[in-house]
């Protein structure tokens, strides 16, 4: 009779074990296939994420001892006919996108010969077909001040200089704008043109 008893009891444990491991493996294996949906839907979601067509861009050097800081959006060329065609000649354009490109003084400079106080300033360009390019530095910059945004509300009566610029062509394209700061001036660099605005500094500086 005992050992009936203690027989049965062996079954009833194996089959409790049994049972036990038989409930915890299912819900093991959704534990994992949930993170897997997670990580999933994460790399989706990060896929979905839209490219920003002109990223905006700051580039930054020293002129003499003076900091030098251009804020502008950066457009691709994506194929198509920049000068006379996306920009046309003649008119003032934002030299960037959207928003209007800025380019900050940390001293007063020389550009042309005019004097150009420390300070932040809206920088424009004039494309002309076969003759000399007209960079312009304007008050207006901002849009929450000055109601400025690209060249749409452009003023002339506010300009502080205009200075004619040779624009210079290569055959390599320069798929995105950019700009670079170095010792005797500000480039811009675009599709098969890089035009230079000469900026210089104080006696002293």
């Amino acid at each position: 009779m005992t050992g009936k008893i203690t027989v049965l009891k062996y079954w009833l444990f194996s089959g409790v074990v049994l049972l036990a491991l038989g409930c915890s493996q299912p819900k093991e294996s959704t534990q994992e296939g949930e993170a897997a949906e997670v990580e999933e839907t994460a790399d989706e979601k990060q896929e979905e994420k839209p490219q920003i067509a002109s990223p905006r861009k700051t580039a930054k050097g020293q002129i003499g001892a003076i900091g030098v800081t251009v804020d502008y959006g950066s457009p691709a060329v994506k194929g198509r006919e920049i000068w006379g065609g996306l920009e046309p000649y003649g008119k003032v354009w934002r030299a960037g996108a959207n928003e209007t490109t800025s380019i900050e003084f940390a001293g007063d400079v020389m550009i042309g010969d005019t004097k150009v106080t420390a300070g932040k300033y809206g920088f424009y360009l004039i494309p002309n077909e076969n003759e000399d390019w007209v960079a312009v530095i304007n008050t207006d910059w901002s849009r929450e001040q000055h109601g400025a945004w690209g060249a749409y509300n452009y003023n002339e009566s506010n300009d502080v200089v205009r200075v004619n610029i040779a624009p210079q062509w290569g055959d390599a394209v320069q798929e995105r704008l950019e700009y670079t700061v170095g010792e005797d001036g500000i480039t811009l660099a675009w599709e098969k043109v890089k035009v230079k605005l000469p900026v210089g500094t104080m006696a002293g500086a």
